[in-house]
């Protein structure tokens, strides 16, 4: 509740409760420190950028350029950082496999499918939400021919980091912690923009180009590691155990509210079978905690305002 508390707004993400408690045992020791925020989006470092990079190279393949075969080969050692994104695979190539990019990129950022049976998908307008992802993911294509992975990562600068920089700032404040971004200093994200993502990926090695970059001054234990994750939060363990007794008392509080857009039979359901880095119950947990610090509390202080003194 006190990471809800100090977001202001409910968070389907997990990766803010890790960040909340990263920060404050940084801010017992430091009052500043330097965070990576924007390294992913600007040299190439998320997971599903290689899974649209594997899907363009079968692509090619398929279609027959000479060398097509040889990315392949080169691609195989980074598949091992797709090991953790087993079920994100399968439901990603399930479907229109080597459709439209903008329509493969939203299947790749859509989480609206962890919560298909909670949510009333009537009461939603899944299909602006689509049309508006369109229009933003295809606002560079009509002044010049971009890659779709240059399409990607500008759509996620754009549209997706300042979510993630709301967060970051909420988080180090709270616990008055300052968090200063270098990879976002502005000259070189102007710089970072005109390079084509297909460089930054190296063949498929996630942030290649910046790997290479400062190869004699990292260690190979970093610059050759295949096992990184972002925030990964054991949620499933934690609501099998300990958890579990608060996890279903706060989804038996949000089922008891009228909200027109969740089904509410369905929430709390599959609480025992959570899957790894599902973001079903913590997206509803968080909903109901910001009903309650935000919502209720609030009628609570306008009747006390109201009553006579």
């Amino acid at each position: 509740s006190r990471v809800i508390e100090a977001l202001d707004f409910p968070i389907a993400g997990p990766g803010s409760f890790p960040q909340f408690v990263v920060s404050r045992a940084a801010a017992a020791r430091v009052k500043v420190v330097l965070g990576g925020q924007g390294g992913d989006e600007l040299f190439g470092g998320y997971a599903r950028y290689l899974v649209a990079y594997l899907e363009r190279c079968l692509n090619a393949a398929i279609d027959g350029p000479a060398e097509a075969p040889s990315g392949l080969k080169a691609l195989v050692p980074s598949l091992t950082a797709l090991r953790e994104y087993r079920p994100m695979l399968s439901r990603f190539l399930a479907e229109d496999l080597f459709g439209p990019p903008e329509r493969r990129y939203f299947r790749l950022i859509d989480r609206s499918l962890d919560m298909e049976g909670e949510v009333n998908w009537e009461a939603v307008d899944r299909d602006r939400v689509f049309d508006d992802f369109v229009r933003e993911f295809d606002r560079d294509s009509g002044s010049r021919s971009l890659d779709a992975l240059d399409r990607m990562t500008r759509f996620d600068c754009r549209v997706l980091l300042p979510a993630l920089l709301h967060v970051e700032d909420r988080m180090s404040m709270a616990h008055g912690l300052e968090s200063r971004l270098p990879f976002l200093d502005h000259p070189l994200v102007e710089f970072a923009t005109t390079i084509p993502a297909g460089l930054k990926l190296g063949g498929g090695s996630l942030k290649q180009l910046l790997k290479s970059t400062f190869a004699e001054v990292l260690p190979e234990a970093v610059t050759d590691r295949r096992d990184k994750l972002g925030f990964p939060v054991p949620l499933q363990f934690w609501f099998a155990g300990e958890l579990r007794g608060f996890a279903r008392d706060v989804l038996e509080s949000l089922r008891d509210r009228d909200l027109p857009y969740l089904q509410r039979s369905a929430i709390g359901a599959h609480l025992d079978r959570e899957r790894p880095f599902s973001r079903r119950t913590w997206g509803l947990l968080s909903l109901e905690l910001w009903q309650q610090i935000f919502h209720d509390r609030a009628a609570d202080v306008r009747r006390e305002l109201e009553e006579p003194s």
